[in-house]
C-alpha cells in the first residue's frame, strides 16, 4: 500500500506500480490525463519544482522502500531552464555524492531537512536508482518506464518527523532598492531597522567584525518638528542611549550639526564640511547659504540648491571619509523637500541623530527661504547594523513590528496615489481609481476580479502592500456577489 508524506499540500498522487515518476515542473495531473497508462506502472507520481523539492521525494521514498527506480521527466519549457533544473540537479546530486554529517550536500552550502537521518539515506542511495528520462517526449517516456507489480521492500518503511519551520537569518528580497515611509522619525527608522534585520546580507566589515547590511534604502519622513521632537519614552534607558533617542542626544547632535565650527581633536564634522567648506585655495565656503539658500532665492525652481561633505583631496586617501555625502534642497508647490545621500550609515547607532540634525537643517532652510518644511528623504546606499547590536535590533523588531497585533489603515496611512471605489452593477464589476480629492482618474470594467487586479497591476496604482491586499479581498467579494446575484458594498462582509 501506498504512503504518502502530506500529499495535499505537495500533490503527490499514489496509483499502483512500483516506480517514482517525478515531473519536475509539468503538472502531475496533467500527465496523468495525458497517460493514464502511467498509474499502472508508477507507484508515486509528484513534482520537483526547487531544491526544497527533493526533502518531499526523500520523504516519499522512505515511505514506499519498494520503490527501487525514481524516473525524473523534466521535459518542457520551464523544467529545462536554469531554474527549472535546481531541484533535479540537487537530487541526482545527493545520489552521486551524497551528504556530510551535518546533512549538507557536499559542496553546494543547501542542507536536507534535520529530520532526514543521513544512515536511513545512505541505504536509500544504495538501492534506489535515479534514471533521468528528461529528454524524451511523454508517449516515449511513459514506454521507458519499468513499473508493475511491488517488489521486496530494501528497508522498513521510514517516516521522518515533519520539518519544523526555521526562520532564515536572511529572507530572500530584491538585494538593491528599498523605500520605507514613516510619518516621524522614529517610526521610519523603526521600520528601516526591522528591513535590515530581516533582509540584510550578513557580510564582513573593515573592521573585523560583522553586519547585515541592506543597498540602497530610501526612508522617507513625512512629518517631523525638529524643535519638538517625538522620542520614544517606552523604550529603556539603555536602548534610548545607544541609539541617541534621548533629547539631551538630539540636542547636542544639534548643536554640532548646525554650527561651522570644529571640535579640537576631529577630522570634520558635518556642520563644518557643510557651512565652512575647505577650497584648494586655503579659504572656506559657507555651502547652505552660498549654494543651497541663494540658489532657492534667485530660482524656487532651481535643482542647483546642492552641498556636498566631500572633499576629494583631502578624503580620497582618509580611513574616516563623511557618511553624510550630499544634500539638496528641491522645491514644489511652496514645499521644501530635503534628499539626503549617504555613503555608509550605521543604522542602529548613528541614524537617529543624523535624521534630526538633517531635519532641523531643512527646517532653518526653509524658514530662510519662505518654504513650508516638506518630506524629508535618507538615501543610505549602504543601510548596516553591527553584529554587536543584532539582539537589540532584533527584540526592537519583535516588539515594534513583528509581534504587534495587526490593525486596519488608518486615514493617515492612506495610499498617497489615491484609492478605489469599487461597485457592481448586474453585469460587471467597476473600479474607479480616484485621487484622495475624490475626483475619478481612470475605470476599468470586468467580470473577472482576476482581470481587474492584472489591469490594476500593470499600471502600478498602488504604492502600499497592505492597500493591494485590501483590494484584492474587495474584488473577491465583488465577484462572487456578481455571481450569486446578492449585494455587493465595498469594505463590507457579503450576506450569502
Amino acid at each position: 500500500m501506498v504512503e504518502l508524506y502530506q500529499p495535499e499540500k505537495y500533490g503527490v498522487q499514489a496509483c499502483e506500480g512500483d516506480v517514482g515518476f517525478c515531473t519536475v515542473w509539468n503538472e502531475p495531473k496533467a500527465v496523468v490525463v495525458a497517460a493514464p497508462v502511467l498509474q499502472k506502472k508508477a507507484a508515486i507520481i509528484g513534482t520537483l519544482y526547487s531544491r526544497q523539492g527533493v526533502n518531499i521525494i526523500i520523504r516519499n521514498l522512505a515511505l514506499n522502500p519498494y520503490i527501487r527506480k525514481l524516473y525524473l521527466w523534466g521535459h518542457g519549457a520551464l523544467s529545462g531552464t536554469e531554474f527549472g533544473v535546481v531541484g533535479s540537479s540537487m537530487l541526482q546530486r545527493i545520489w552521486d555524492e551524497g551528504v556530510d554529517e551535518d546533512g549538507e550536500v557536499r559542496g553546494t552550502g543547501f542542507f536536507i531537512d534535520s529530520e532526514i537521518d543521513c544512515d536511513v539515506l545512505e541505504i536509500m542511495r544504495k538501492n534506489v536508482e535515479i534514471i533521468d528520462i528528461g529528454d524524451m517526449d511523454l508517449e516515449s517516456a511513459v514506454a521507458a518506464v519499468e513499473g508493475g507489480v511491488p517488489s521486496k521492500p530494501y528497508m522498513d518503511s521510514v517516516r521522518f518527523p515533519d520539518a519544523e519551520v526555521a526562520e532564515p537569518d536572511v529572507y530572500p528580497s530584491e538585494q538593491v532598492g528599498f523605500v520605507v515611509r514613516g510619518r516621524g522619525v522614529i517610526d521610519t527608522w523603526t521600520r528601516v531597522v526591522e528591513r535590515i534585520m530581516r533582509y540584510g546580507a550578513i557580510k564582513g566589515t573593515q573592521y573585523g567584525s560583522m553586519q547585515k547590511e541592506l543597498i540602497g534604502v530610501t526612508w522617507v519622513i513625512h512629518d517631523e518638528d525638529p524643535s519638538n521632537p517625538v522620542l520614544p519614552d517606552d523604550w529603556p534607558s539603555s536602548l534610548q542611549k545607544i541609539t541617541g533617542a534621548t533629547k539631551g542626544a538630539i540636542d547636542q547632535y544639534y548643536d554640532v550639526f548646525l554650527s561651522p565650527d570644529m571640535p579640537e581633536g576631529v577630522s570634520y564634522t558635518y556642520g563644518s564640511r557643510l557651512l565652512k567648506y575647505p577650497l584648494s585655495d586655503g579659504g572656506t565656503m559657507d555651502q547652505i547659504a552660498d549654494s543651497i539658500i541663494r540658489n532657492l532665492k534667485d530660482s524656487p525652481d532651481s535643482r542647483r540648491a546642492v552641498a556636498t561633505t566631500l572633499v576629494p583631496w583631502i578624503d580620497a586617501k582618509s580611513s574616516e571619509p563623511p557618511c553624510i555625502t550630499q544634500v539638496q534642497a528641491i522645491q514644489v508647490g511652496g514645499l521644501l523637500h530635503f534628499l539626503v545621500t549617504v555613503r555608509s550609515h550605521d543604522i542602529f547607532k548613528a541614524g537617529i541623530p543624523n535624521a534630526f540634525g538633517l531635519r532641523a537643517l531643512q527646517a532653518r532652510i526653509a524658514k530662510e527661504t519662505g518654504f513650508d518644511i516638506g518630506v524629508l528623504q535618507i538615501t543610505s546606499q549602504s543601510a548596516h547594523i553591527y553584529e554587536s547590536d543584532w539582539e537589540d535590533a532584533r527584540k526592537l523588531s519583535s516588539c515594534a513590528i513583528w509581534d504587534r497585533p495587526s490593525t486596519t489603515i488608518s486615514g493617515e496611512d492612506a495610499d498617497p496615489r489615491g484609492i478605489f471605489s469599487i461597485r457592481i452593477d448586474t453585469k460587471n464589476i467597476i473600479v474607479e481609481f480616484q485621487h484622495s480629492e475624490g475626483q475619478t482618474i481612470m475605470e476599468f470594467v470586468s467580470t473577472s476580479a482576476d482581470q481587474l487586479v492584472r489591469d490594476l497591476a500593470k499600471h502600478e496604482l498602488i504604492s502600499q502592500t497592505g492597500h493591494a491586499l485590501d483590494i484584492g479581498v474587495q474584488l473577491a467579494r465583488a465577484e462572487i456577489a456578481l455571481k450569486k446575484g446578492v449585494p455587493f458594498v465595498q469594505d463590507k462582509l457579503l450576506e450569502l
